[in-house]
Parts: structure tokens; C-alpha cells; sequence
């Protein structure tokens, strides 16, 4: 008789491979060879073989379980529901335990001493839970903030993009500016960001482990020779002691790039005393002790720095993501040097690097006429101070120099009470050559020039030769002869020395641009002198020289060779002088529509707001 039960047996039926086949054969749920790199199935059949890439799907139901069966040995799960962040946060709190000999455990990690016996748990850890709800707002917070950046457009050139907010702006505490105060910053949306929501959670368990310490005590040069458990022996960690300000990547690139090559290149001469590098990266770096619940004058430095070198490495590599970082830094600079000059309303050698350090971020991200602000505010509280002890200071002086030389270069006249302090101290002569290829007296015969053709005033034959003779008498040569890169600094005042007469000629005297052309010549002779000399070593002097020689241009070879010019200097990482190519290429172009019959000058074209640029 058979065996009935043995009949009734379920017989393990096997298993199919359409769970591992080609994604055709999982789709039409039937047996796949598995052949690469098209399964025999697909080919035999005439379907197209979608291949074995990996897939991965998203769930449209939270914490829906699988249907799949498990093949593997069920073993006890368990969820301790943590997010990257509060794992790096346990990590470094177990990390400040080392060297106390005890054993300490924080959620699913654990540490002991090989020394001594595990211990009870510390009394003073971060609470889990508390610390895990901070993180997830903070997180919410970052994810709205950034799904809106995703998939917005990029902004052209002239636009300001907006960027995602760093962990360390400075400002994490505070109400951020009113949409009337940045209501030049329009901001557009940024297609690309190179922040991780993630990684702004990590910043903020940083920034909670951070304010358990206001005072950010600084390691000292004699800490470097010793181990970081001794240095921190007070009581405060490696954490407690950093600022906010240089824990991100970002933020490191940028004062690097500041350091290593922009200070270098925004000057004419780059020496030891690169006032970039010896003035205002010091000042700046004052801002890492700030509070970060108030404006501070050194934190708008710091961003003001940071702005101007992601504008320059987004010229220089052509990534918006890093002109998003720099219209942020922009923001933050502008709002700190708002708030400090609210409180203190008077200007001091801090508020006047401020100041520069901003005007040198417009410069590099070529922006229209929001550059006008910061040198007409700064140019009537300078007149304010004038009989201050600050402005005595050499550091100040200098200072006080590039501002009121850039000051006349834009077309602002300088008060009288002012021009004295163009000429500091007597161990400065040498600044204005050596940094910017300029020298006093002609800044002073140019500002003479300015003012009268923006008053329209009409001067006879014998002032107006009076005033050219003034201008030949003072014929450029270095104060120190001997100094390095002195021959440099002749080509530079030669080459501006010649815009001046050009720029005289053209404005008060009336004259045509073929009566111009010869100096046209010298002057562009002088300006590659210059390019060839210190193509390897950095070496810009301001843009005005290179730009009345450049609009005043009127034969075809002269204008190759500027346009030639102007491509090597963009090596500079400035976008200024981009700009001001193509605002000589567009007065060209008039001039060629109009006929010669019509004189354009270069005036005419500036002023409009498509043309309102910085011309240093």
C-alpha cells in the first residue's frame, strides 16, 4: 500500500533566477541564463536586454518592509536611529575620553582603557535624545532651504546667486538682514550646489559641542611641541577651542587661495610686506575670537576676504558653485560692516580695511554700481576723521592711500582737507608706485582733471596750458631706484603718465582720436612691458591706465594688441578687467556705427548702468 503522507509531502520547488537575471527577464517574471553582457533569452527571443546595472528605488511608504524573502540567518537588529551627524558627534565626545583611564560607551560605540578595569559611564555625556532632536531640526531647516536651490536656474553673469548657508557664517544666532536691507543682493537660485545636507548636520553637532566654550581659546606657538591631551588639560577640548570660522573646507580653500595667490596678483609689486597678507588677513582672522550673536567689524574682513577669493576661483574655473559661496560671504560682510557701523558711526582702521576688503570683492566679482556705496560712505566718514590719531598710524596711512588713489580713479573728487593725506608718511612715498604703479602727484593732477570735466567748467587757452604743463612736469620716476622690481615700476608710471595726457587731451582740450595715436603707442608699449616682466611673479597695477589706452585706441592694430592685453591679464582671476574688454569692445563698435564724424568719448558709455564699472 503507498505511502500516502509521503505523496502529500510538499517537494521544495527551485528557485528561479528572476530576482539576479537581466532586468528584461525580471520584468517579464520568467527564467534568465544570466549570459553577459546580454542574457541567450533576450537575443533567442528578439527582446531587448536591459542588462544587470544596479537599480535603486525609493519607497513611496515610509518603513515599508520588503517582500522579498531573506536567505540569510535572521540575527537581532537593532536600531539605535541615529544620522551621520549624531554618529560624528559620539565619535568626538568618545574621542576628548581618551586619557582619563575610564571606559565610556555613547549609543552603539565604546570605549575602554587597556590599563584599567571598565568603568561606570560619564555623568556629563551629551544626551542622545536631545542632542538627535536639535540635529533633526537643524536638518529640516537645511533640507527646505536647499531643495530650493537644487532646482532653481543659474543666474547669469551679472546675476547674484544664492548659496547655501555655511554652518560657521557668524550669524547663526541672529535674525538674518530684512529683504529691504539686501535689496541690491536680489538673489537667484543655484543649480548646482557643492553642500551636502549632511554635511551642514555634522557642522551643527560641531557648532552644539562648540558652545560649551565662548572664550575659543587659540593653540599657542608653544603647544605645538606638545600632545593634544595636555594642551586641553583645562578642561576644554580640540573642538572647544577652534572656531566655527575655520572648521570648513570651504572657508580654508578660500583664505588659502587669498594667501598663495590673490594677494600676489592684486598688487603691482608683491613684497614682503603685501599688505594682503601682513594687514588684512590679521585683522580678519580677529574675527574668529568674535561672539557670534553680534556684528563684528573682523568677521565682515573674514567674509569680505572669503567673497573676493570664491569670486575670483569662479572666474578662474568657471563654476558657479563657487560664485554661490561668494555672493553668501558677500551677504555676511556687508551685514557685519551694517551692523558695526550702526553701533559705532565713525570710522577706525578696522571699518576702513572693511571697507577695502569689500570694494576689492566688487572689483573682483565685476558687478555694476554697487561699488559706488562703499567709496562714497567711506569717502564722508574718512573727511570726518581727518585729525584723528588712527590715520597717523603707518598701517593706516597706507590704507588711506589705496582708498583715496582709488577713490579719484572711479571719478570721485577728493576734498581738499584729503589730498594731503595722500602723500603719508615720508617712509611711504614708495607705497602707491610699488602696490599700484601710481604716484601722487599724478593722482593729484588727475583728480585736478576730473573735477573739471565733471563740473563742465570752461577753462581758457592759458589755464588749460597751465595745467598740461603741470602734468609734464611731473614725469613719473621710482622714489627708490634700487628697490626691487623697480624697473617694473617704471613701465607702470609710464604707461599711466601717458593715459593721464591722453585723458587731458581728450577731455579739456577736445582733441580727435588720430591726434592721440602716438601716445596711444608709447602707452601700450608701457603697459606689456610690464605684462612680459611679471608674467611668472603676479603683478597687477590698477585698471584705469590700461583702460583710457585701450577706449582711446582707433587703428586696428592697436586694438588687437589691447585685446591681446586684456586676455594674458585675465590670468589675474579678476573679473573687472573682463568687463572692461568688453565695454571697450561695445565703445568701439559705437564709434564704427556712428562714423568719424561723431566723437564718443568713453565718458559717455560709463556712465550708463549696463557700463557702471570700478575702473581699478
Amino acid at each position: 500500500m503507498p505511502d500516502i503522507s509521503s505523496n502529500n509531502a510538499k517537494v521544495p520547488k527551485p528557485r528561479t533566477k528572476t530576482f539576479t537575471g537581466c532586468w528584461t527577464c525580471r520584468d517579464r517574471r520568467v527564467k534568465c541564463d544570466e549570459e553577459y553582457p546580454h542574457c541567450r533569452r533576450c537575443q533567442r527571443n528578439g527582446w531587448a536586454c536591459k542588462g544587470y546595472d544596479l537599480r535603486l528605488g525609493w519607497s513611496k511608504i515610509p518603513g515599508r518592509p520588503s517582500h522579498r524573502r531573506k536567505l540569510r540567518t535572521p540575527v537581532p537588529d537593532v536600531d539605535y536611529g541615529l544620522s551621520s551627524a549624531a554618529v560624528t558627534a559620539l565619535l568626538v565626545e568618545l574621542d576628548e575620553c581618551s586619557g582619563d583611564g575610564c571606559g565610556h560607551e555613547r549609543g552603539p560605540f565604546s570605549v575602554f582603557s587597556v590599563f584599567s578595569r571598565p568603568e561606570t559611564h560619564d555623568a556629563n555625556h551629551v544626551h542622545l535624545h536631545s542632542l538627535e532632536g536639535v540635529l533633526r531640526t537643524q536638518h529640516a531647516e537645511d533640507t527646505r532651504r536647499i531643495s530650493g536651490l537644487i532646482n532653481s536656474p543659474v543666474g547669469d553673469r551679472d546675476g547674484e546667486l544664492a548659496s547655501p548657508r555655511p554652518a560657521w557664517d557668524g550669524l547663526s544666532s541672529t535674525t538674518p538682514p530684512s529683504p529691504s536691507e539686501f535689496r541690491e543682493e536680489s538673489c537667484t537660485g543655484l543649480s548646482k550646489s557643492n553642500y551636502r545636507v549632511d554635511d551642514i548636520s555634522i557642522n551643527a553637532v560641531a557648532h552644539i559641542i562648540h558652545s560649551k566654550n565662548p572664550n575659543n581659546r587659540l593653540l599657542e606657538p608653544n603647544d605645538y611641541s606638545r600632545p593634544v591631551s595636555n594642551i586641553y588639560s583645562n578642561g576644554t577640548t580640540i573642538w572647544d577651542s577652534m572656531s566655527p570660522l575655520t572648521l570648513p573646507r570651504a572657508e580654508t580653500e578660500l583664505v588659502h587661495h587669498w594667501v598663495v595667490f590673490l594677494s600676489g596678483n592684486l598688487l603691482l609689486i608683491d613684497t614682503p610686506d603685501n599688505p594682503c597678507r601682513t594687514v588684512f588677513l590679521p585683522l580678519a582672522l580677529k574675527g574668529l575670537d568674535a561672539s557670534p550673536t553680534e556684528s563684528n567689524i573682523h568677521l565682515s574682513i573674514f567674509h569680505a576676504i572669503c567673497a573676493s577669493s570664491a569670486f575670483s576661483l569662479s572666474y578662474l574655473h568657471h563654476d558657479s558653485r563657487y560664485h554661490s559661496i561668494a555672493v553668501h560671504h558677500d551677504q555676511l560682510a556687508l551685514h557685519h560692516l551694517r551692523g558695526s557701523l550702526q553701533r559705532a558711526r565713525c570710522l577706525d582702521e578696522p571699518t576702513l580695511a572693511a571697507v577695502l576688503t569689500c570694494v576689492t570683492a566688487e572689483g573682483l566679482s565685476g558687478r555694476r554700481s554697487r561699488w559706488r556705496a562703499h567709496v562714497a560712505g567711506c569717502l564722508g566718514l574718512l573727511e570726518n576723521e581727518v585729525h584723528g590719531e588712527w590715520i597717523r598710524s603707518p598701517i593706516s596711512a597706507r590704507m588711506i592711500q589705496s582708498y583715496l588713489s582709488l577713490s579719484s580713479l572711479c571719478s570721485f573728487p577728493v576734498p581738499k582737507r584729503l589730498m594731503p593725506l595722500l602723500n603719508g608718511p615720508s617712509d611711504s612715498h614708495h607705497y602707491l608706485e610699488q602696490s599700484h604703479g601710481i604716484t601722487t602727484p599724478l593722482i593729484q593732477c588727475l583728480d585736478q582733471i576730473t573735477t573739471l570735466v565733471e563740473s563742465r567748467t570752461q577753462l581758457s587757452i592759458e589755464e588749460l596750458d597751465q595745467l598740461e604743463l603741470q602734468i609734464y612736469l611731473n614725469f613719473p620716476s621710482p622714489s627708490n631706484p634700487n628697490a626691487p622690481g623697480s624697473i617694473i615700476v617704471q613701465h607702470a608710471l609710464n604707461s599711466f603718465y601717458y593715459a593721464t595726457i591722453v585723458y587731458f587731451r581728450r577731455s579739456l582740450r577736445g582733441a580727435r582720436l588720430n591726434d592721440v595715436q602716438d601716445l596711444i603707442e608709447k602707452a601700450i608699449h608701457e603697459l606689456e612691458s610690464v605684462d612680459a616682466l611679471t608674467r611668472d611673479n603676479g603683478g597687477h597695477p590698477y585698471n584705469w591706465a590700461g583702460f583710457v589706452i585701450a577706449a582711446e585706441c582707433e587703428r586696428s592694430d592697436l586694438q588687437d594688441r589691447m585685446l591681446a592685453f586684456f586676455a594674458r591679464k585675465s590670468r589675474h582671476g579678476i573679473q573687472n578687467i573682463n568687463v572692461l574688454s568688453e565695454i571697450v569692445q561695445a565703445l568701439w563698435n559705437r564709434r564704427a556705427v556712428a562714423g568719424s564724424h561723431v566723437d564718443i568719448q568713453w565718458q559717455d558709455i560709463a556712465r550708463e548702468a549696463d557700463f557702471d564699472i570700478m575702473l581699478v
